[in-house]
C-alpha cells in the first residue's frame, strides 16, 4: 500500500490519519486535497518518489543517532547507491571491517521494503565500500595470478562473509583457480588455490 486516503475535521487532521495508516512520518509522503469543506477534508497521502524516500528514511536513522552528516542518493543498473559523509564520525558509521555499515544498510532496507519490495540499495560511508570493494578484487586477482604461475596456495587476510562473496564473484572469472575456506568465524581463513578441474 503506497497510496491511502484518509479524512479529517482540517488538513492537518487528514494529514495525520493518512499518516497512522501507513505507518510513516510526514516527511516520507507527498498529499493532495480531494475535497474540503467546513466540516471535513478528504486527502489522498502517496509515498515519496523511491529515490526521495531512500534519503527521507536514511537522513531520518541518521539524525536519530545524532549524526550530522549529507546523504547523496544515486542509481545505476544494480539499484540504489547511497553515500552517506560526515565531518568526523565516518570511523564509527563503519565500524571493525564494515559491520556497523551492514547494519545500517540492513536496518535501512527494512524500514523501505515495506514500500518497496523489490528494492536493491547499497550503503556507503565517503566511499568506503566502494574503495574496500577495488581493493578486494585486485588484491584477490592478484593472487590468483601469483597461484597460477607458482601453482601454491595462498591465504587472504580474514574476511567477512560479504567481503568473502566479492572476492568469490571476481575469481569466478579467472580460470584455473578455485577458494575454499579453513575454521570457522574470525578464526576463518581463505584460500585461494590451483583448481583441480582438468577443463580449465
Amino acid at each position: 500500500m503506497k497510496t491511502v486516503e484518509a479524512t479529517g475535521k482540517n488538513l492537518d487532521e487528514a494529514i495525520e490519519n493518512g499518516l497512522k495508516l501507513l505507518r510513516v512520518r510526514k516527511e516520507e509522503i507527498d498529499h493532495e486535497i480531494i475535497s474540503q469543506t467546513e466540516e471535513e477534508t478528504s486527502v489522498r497521502l502517496t509515498i515519496k518518489e523511491v529515490r526521495k524516500h531512500i534519503f527521507e528514511v536514511a537522513n531520518y536513522i541518521l539524525t536519530s543517532c545524532g549524526f550530522r552528516s549529507t546523504v547523496q542518493v544515486s542509481k545505476d543498473d544494480k539499484g540504489f547507491y547511497i553515500n552517506i559523509k560526515t565531518k568526523h564520525a565516518d570511523a564509527i558509521l563503519i565500524g571493525k571491517k564494515g559491520e556497523t555499515l551492514w547494519a545500517l544498510q540492513y536496518l535501512i532496507s527494512r524500514m523501505l521494503k515495506r514500500f518497496h519490495p523489490n528494492l536493491k540499495i547499497l550503503v556507503d560511508v565517503g566511499g568506503y565500500r566502494m574503495r574496500r570493494n577495488n581493493f578486494l578484487m585486485k588484491k584477490a586477482e592478484a593472487i590468483a595470478r601469483i597461484v597460477l604461475q607458482t601453482g601454491r596456495e595462498m591465504a587472504l587476510d580474514p574476511l567477512t562473509r560479504k567481503e568473502l562473496q566479492i572476492v568469490e564473484v571476481k575469481l569466478s572469472e579467472i580460470k584455473g583457480v578455485k577458494i575454499y575456506t579453513i575454521g570457522k568465524g574470525v578464526s576463518r581463513n581463505v584460500i585461494i588455490a590451483p583448481s583441480d578441474d582438468e577443463s580449465q
